[in-house]
């Protein structure tokens, strides 16, 4: 009797649990950047670790939507003077000087962070009870610390080890994989995700709330509060699935100087940016530009720096250059931001160059001189 009892009670502080929190405080909106780490080094387990996935989630809990938008992994920054592929930032200097260059890069407020390894990965996928997916590819791997083994067409229910096969599978020992590499492992982790939310839909997940919350607060590195965490849980308790959208992170791959990047061209996803921040938009302050005068012509510089600027674009300095050119020429790592530059000073020649460190460098000719 005393154990029902206990149950019973147990039972309606699950279901009044909702309301106490809310009444406390209404979850806001925010952004976060989920971060699943590496094994990192076998004989060092406290070494530094590359960031496998990098995704940024909105959560929306006015109209109760998420967004989920994807970086990969080669994708090509700068940091400490060099250029290197962003999954190697965390590496460097931690989820700080990650979330420094995603903000810095996509011009978006990250509120709080969320740090997943695979160990966190496989004993979250177990707290919620596994999760059920159609294999959509023969999947055959061994390596070290995983050996993968699924076939195409059959139905698995994944427990936490499985889904770490399942999510981390890229390629086959044959060299057959997705056809586009890293991206299409980036949707399949992206789907994967959406099934969890439509799992944690069911109320029996709820039994399974005291579990989940032991391994985050064991095994995952977050900011964000215990109590956070459940007042966002129950928000999106039973949401959609399409009231989830996601996207990966517009660009192309392409060898530089024999590396393999990701060139972004984030540009093109403003749209969908806009999610994470009302006020986002195509910022021209925030493009980084140079001038230099090629001319005689004195004050030159200065003269198209203001031009500029009352067309909104900020220059970050102006200077000489120790040639003489009769065109002007504009380098630029984005060309649609050298074609607005070139149809507003006039005239220039329009060269791609990502490796500089500038969005653009316009370098005045003679036929600059009015």
């Amino acid at each position: 009797m005393k154990r029902f009892i206990k149950l019973i009670l147990i039972i309606l502080l699950i279901i009044s649990l909702p309301i106490i929190i809310f009444r406390v405080n209404k979850p806001k909106e925010m952004n976060v950047l989920l971060v699943g780490v590496d094994a990192g080094d076998y004989e060092h387990k406290d070494a530094p670790k590359r960031s496998d996935t990098i995704m940024l989630i909105h959560l929306d809990t006015m109209d109760k939507k998420i967004y989920m938008y994807s970086i990969p992994r080669d994708t090509r920054v700068k940091a400490n003077g060099e250029f290197r592929k962003i999954n190697s930032i965390h590496a460097i200097g931690g989820i700080d000087l990650l979330k420094e260059k995603i903000e810095d890069m996509l011009k978006i407020k990250i509120d709080h962070y969320i740090k997943v390894d695979y160990k966190a990965f496989r004993e979250l996928v177990d707290a919620i009870g596994g999760i059920d997916v159609l294999i959509p590819f023969d999947m055959n791997y061994d390596a070290r610390d995983i050996k993968i083994h699924f076939k195409k067409g059959e139905k698995v229910h994944l427990d936490g080890q499985k889904a770490e096969q399942f999510v981390r599978w890229r390629k086959n020992n044959d060299g057959s994989g997705y056809a586009l590499g890293d991206i299409g492992r980036i949707s399949t982790q992206q789907e994967f995700l959406i099934k969890v939310a439509e799992k944690l839909k069911s109320p029996i997940v709820l039994f399974r709330f005291p579990k989940v919350l032991g391994v985050v607060t064991k095994n995952v590195s977050t900011d964000l509060s215990n109590i956070d965490m459940l007042k966002y849980a129950f928000t999106y308790i039973g949401i959609n699935k399409n009231d989830i959208k996601t996207k990966v992170m517009s660009g192309e791959p392409k060898y530089i100087h024999s590396v393999s990047y990701y060139i972004p061209s984030y540009d093109n996803d403003i749209e969908f940016l806009k999610n994470f921040s009302s006020n986002i938009e195509n910022n021209k302050k925030d493009y980084t530009i140079k001038i230099l005068n090629s001319t005689n012509k004195n004050g030159l510089a200065a003269k198209y720096k203001e031009i500029l600027k009352e067309n909104k674009y900020e220059v970050a300095e102006i200077g000489n250059y120790n040639k003489k050119l009769k065109e002007t020429i504009i380098y630029c790592n984005d060309e649609e931001v050298a074609e607005e530059i070139k149809d507003i000073i006039g005239c220039g020649i329009i060269k791609k160059d990502v490796d500089q460190e500038e969005d653009a460098i316009v370098i005045l000719g003679l036929d600059s001189v009015k």
